[in-house]
């Protein structure tokens, strides 16, 4: 399928396909058809019974890796694994080849593949009879496309007809490509056959925009000996072999480079350096570090940890490079850096987006032709769990007015590809808007290992989705066409506007803290008020809760809270509805704790304080006790107490004991101290041989 804007892209004017052979390429390879006398025979080969259907081909998109039984030479190195292209290649590092074909050989993008006969071809659409099968034995193996039609935007979305096949003949290298139909014409006239090496500057095109006849046959021959000394390193990925986009939490966890060098040449390469830099937006370098390699022998590559860390700090997008110098005389020179996206996220906020995408858009963004086809991003996010509320996505225009879909699935698909579907709504045409949109998930996604895709999905034609052009590139985005999912085509110059917005996780904690008017030593002796600190540990509001307290092993009391919220960090004063009334002389802990569904951590909804309570305590007026003067102002005279040992002890209003200490009364009046009480009611309760009295006082200075 095209892509709308490539529409106005020129295309290349086509070579002659009367010529019946071509090459040398830079190594040495060479074509040969069936009109040269010595070329190959055409000899269709039929494995439609004895080969594997290649399941999974669709609109634009690679299948793979199928393992052949031996290596297949090709050009200085062997291969073992193919990829199946639907657009009628084998590729031997995987990659997605969609139109506009590049010529060959073209540095860059995909590298190291086959093109048989390689035109905007689907396997999509009712009726479509197109299939492919592969068979492969030691000396050789076969790749058929049979009945293939080319893409179209009109109904039934394709048109005519294409069996041609690829055949790797193990034992010598030859690679033989034959068609058995072909009809109808594609988009453009868009289509290329050819060679390229894993170097990207070598290969060897047979055509380009040029319809081959049927029952033609094609052999591409390497040569006997080649004297070409390749020369060429290559970072070859940052970080993981994905070399994509990451996100990492703003101070978190140290960020350290780590990147491998590799030799894709056939000679030996000595004394190569790795070096890693890491920037700012704005080219700052943040870090710097390298490392000279030893020896890399050709197909193999050394990993590198730079020692250097770095705290992720401030929040923002950076480029991870890694360049490869010092190899004199290299072949290729502009495969030598690689560019990994890094975005530092400031995770402290109530909510971040997750998205590889700057401030800018091309301002004409992506729409497919036929309007069934989509775009995706793979988003990992920077910590687990991570707690997702939203997609987000920006839409450039909307002329067609078509309605779109914003979906999430989950990783677990084969090969860590899109699998279980997560989430979808639907924008119905009257609410789509242009600008940036966010888009409320059905439900809160809870991450906890790995990532997912979010995909943005056409519901109509000539709605566009914004594309970000200014690098550093994610390396995550794909193509969604009918439903089957491939690696964006141009994934290596350009981003999707999509995104995942995170919010924190939910967590509800509330918790007693203490007490008011109640502390530690405290005696009480008659019915007391109970009012318990309740703090909220979370970070989300709550306002319906439980309270209870209990003294020793006594009832449980309940109060139930569902006043004001209480937001996070928050604390409110609960007052229960029961007082608290001693029934026994004894020390024991009072004890309130909240209860509340969900609640986060046990550890903290307790609070405690140890008490002395006592019960029938008289009237110090009882016994011919008097204390003067009332209100007092430095001392507190108590007049006509017994004869003997005295426990003393002096409470403020709130309960709270203020002084405490034992005297002995003989003959005369006991003087109390109270200069240092601030002005305030005061209890005085006084305590022989188990019995207890008490009497109220006020002091005023």
């Amino acid at each position: 399928m095209v892509k709308l804007p490539t529409l106005l892209v020129s295309l290349l004017v086509g070579t002659s396909a009367i010529a019946a052979s071509g090459g040398p390429d830079t190594y040495g390879y060479t074509w040969k058809d069936h009109l040269e006398p010595d070329g190959p025979v055409y000899n269709w080969i039929d494995i439609t019974t004895t080969g594997t259907m290649v399941l999974g081909l669709g609109d634009d998109n690679v299948v793979g890796p199928f393992v052949m039984a031996t290596d297949m030479p090709f050009y200085w190195y062997g291969r073992k694994n193919i990829w199946v292209g639907s657009n009628g290649y084998i590729a031997f590092n995987g990659g997605n080849l969609a139109s506009p074909f590049p010529a060959i050989p073209t540095s860059g993008g995909v590298n190291d593949f086959i093109a048989g006969m390689t035109g905007d071809m689907t396997f999509l659409g009712v009726g479509n009879q197109g299939r492919c099968y592969v068979y492969d034995v030691p000396d050789s193996t076969v790749i058929s496309w049979v009945g293939v039609p080319f893409w179209s935007p009109l109904a039934p979305t394709y048109t005519g007809s294409n069996s041609f096949q690829i055949i790797l003949d193990k034992s010598n290298g030859v690679i033989t490509v034959q068609i058995q139909e072909q009809t109808g014409l594609t988009q453009n006239n868009d289509l290329v056959m050819g060679i390229e090496s894993v170097a990207g500057s070598i290969g060897l095109q047979h055509s380009n925009d040029v319809y081959p006849v049927a029952n033609y046959a094609l052999q591409y021959t390497p040569p006997p000996s080649s004297s070409l000394v390749v020369l060429d390193g290559i970072p070859l990925w940052n970080t993981d072999p994905t070399s994509g986009g990451i996100f990492w939490p703003r101070n978190g966890a140290s960020y350290q480079m780590i990147a491998a060098a590799a030799n894709i040449g056939n000679t030996n390469l000595t004394g190569i350096t790795l070096r890693g830099d890491l920037f700012n937006s704005t080219g700052v370098t943040m870090i710097t570090a390298q490392q000279v390699i030893g020896n890399i022998i050709p197909g193999l590559d050394t990993v590198v940890n730079f020692p250097p860390l770095w705290t992720p700090n401030p929040a923002g997008t950076y480029r991870f490079v890694s360049t490869v110098s010092g190899i004199a005389n290299e072949l290729v020179t502009t495969n030598n850096t690689r560019t990994q996206e890094l975005v530092v996220v400031d995770t402290s906020t109530p909510t971040h987006d997750l998205k590889f995408t700057g401030a800018q858009d091309d301002l004409v963004g992506l729409s497919w032709n036929g309007g069934n086809g989509g775009v995706a991003m793979y988003i990992k996010p920077p910590y687990y769990p991570a707690y997702a509320t939203a997609t987000t996505v920006r839409i450039v225009s909307n002329t067609g007015l078509a309605s779109y879909t914003m979906k999430v699935y989950d990783d677990d698909g084969p090969n860590g590809l899109p699998g279980t579907l997560l989430d979808s709504v639907m924008i119905p045409a009257a609410q789509v808007l242009t600008g940036d949109q966010v888009i409320p998930l059905t439900n809160p996604i809870n991450i906890t290992t790995g990532g997912v895709y979010v995909q943005w999905y056409m519901i109509g034609a000539n709605i566009n989705i914004a594309v970000d052009i200014t690098p550093p590139f994610s390396l995550r985005s794909y193509e969604v066409i009918d439903g089957v999912w491939a690696e964006y085509r141009d994934r290596e110059n350009q981003d999707f506007f999509l995104g995942l917005r995170l919010a924190q996780l939910p967590v509800y904690d509330v918790g007693c803290t203490g007490f008011f008017g109640l502390a530690d030593g405290q005696d009480i002796g008659g019915q007391t008020a109970v009012r318990a600190w309740v703090t909220n540990f979370g970070n989300q509001p709550v306002s319906s809760f439980s309270v209870k307290y209990r003294y020793g092993n006594g009832p449980i009391t309940t109060q139930n809270y569902s006043g004001t919220a209480v937001n996070p960090g928050q604390q409110t004063l609960v007052t229960f509805g029961s007082y608290f009334v001693p029934t026994a002389d004894m020390t024991n802990e009072l004890c309130a704790w909240t209860s509340m569904v969900d609640d986060a951590t046990a550890t903290n909804d307790t609070a405690c304080v140890s008490i002395h309570t006592y019960v029938g305590i008289d009237d110090l007026d009882r016994i011919d006790v008097i204390l003067s003067p009332n209100p007092a102002r430095d001392h507190l005279v108590i007049q006509g107490l017994p004869a003997g040992r005295w426990d003393i002890e002096m409470m403020d209003a709130t309960g709270r004991s203020v002084q405490h200490e034992s005297s002995i009364a003989i003959n005369g009046p006991l003087m109390w101290p109270v200069e240092q009480l601030s002005d305030g009611v005061y209890h005085l309760i006084v305590r022989q041989d188990n019995k207890a009295y008490r009497s109220r006082f006020v002091v005023r200075h």
